[in-house]
């Protein structure tokens, strides 16, 4: 795929150099005119395959790459991952941590950790918020791969397409988040999580508070005069 602003190519692997190079990657494409931000593979075969292990120079970026999905979380434009590859341990992170999950047919998810002693503990908040903490967990200790078809059926994959129809596929997602309010889609990111540690009594009064704070923004009402006028924002 053709880089473009707004598009981030992943390193294969993850450690403390290509980490601080995908925050600033991340910084650069949210303030370019791209409305949004995806990330593409690193090659091929292969979207990222995490944690660089084995690498004696390969130096822990635990703490960076946590500030670094943190900041996908915060990021002011929808974010979309293409995935037409491997995306393991880290690199499932990366892909769960964006707004929206295209994937080919030739993609496969897995998380590994556990067969090198280790956990998937900084993506397990974005990996459980796709799929549920119970596949979340059952991933991790089976930790084996995962074709693209189970990953939609277990909806971790927004869409699957054959390889040959990406690039089209790409394209109509990003017609479609490019319509999003940025600010509500920060506000749903947000409220998405927290909904789900209160409880529902209380949940349903701050939802109705967040509605009520959100209606009265002029955005919304000029967006709300414009449908009443007759314009229609999901074809636009």
């Amino acid at each position: 795929m053709e880089l473009t602003p707004g598009v981030i190519r992943l390193p294969p692997d993850l450690d403390a150099a290509s980490v601080g190079a995908l925050r600033h990657a991340l910084d650069d494409a949210c303030a370019s005119p791209a409305p949004v931000v995806t990330l593409v593979g690193a090659t091929g075969d292969t979207f990222c395959l995490g944690l660089a292990l084995g690498r004696q120079d390969a130096a822990a970026p635990a703490q960076p790459f946590a500030d670094l999905l943190a900041a996908m979380h915060a990021a002011p434009k929808p974010l979309l991952a293409v995935v037409d590859g491997r995306a393991i341990g880290g690199g499932l992170g990366l892909a769960c941590a964006c707004d929206w999950l295209l994937a080919t047919e030739r993609a496969s998810f897995g998380l590994p950790e556990l067969l090198w002693g280790l956990v998937p503990a900084i993506i397990w908040p974005v990996v459980a918020d796709r799929v549920g903490a119970p596949v979340a967990r059952r991933w991790a200790v089976s930790a084996h791969s995962r074709s693209a078809a189970e990953g939609l059926a277990a909806g971790l994959v927004d869409e699957l397409v054959p390889p040959d129809r990406r690039d089209a596929a790409v394209l109509r997602a990003t017609r479609a988040l490019r319509r999003l309010d940025p600010e509500a889609l920060c506000h749903l990111r947000v409220w998405a999580r927290a909904s789900r540690h209160t409880d529902l009594p209380l949940a349903l009064r701050r939802g109705a508070d967040l509605t009520t704070s959100l209606g009265g923004r002029p955005s919304v009402r000029e967006r709300w005069q414009a449908f009443a006028d007759g314009e229609v924002p999901w074809s636009a």
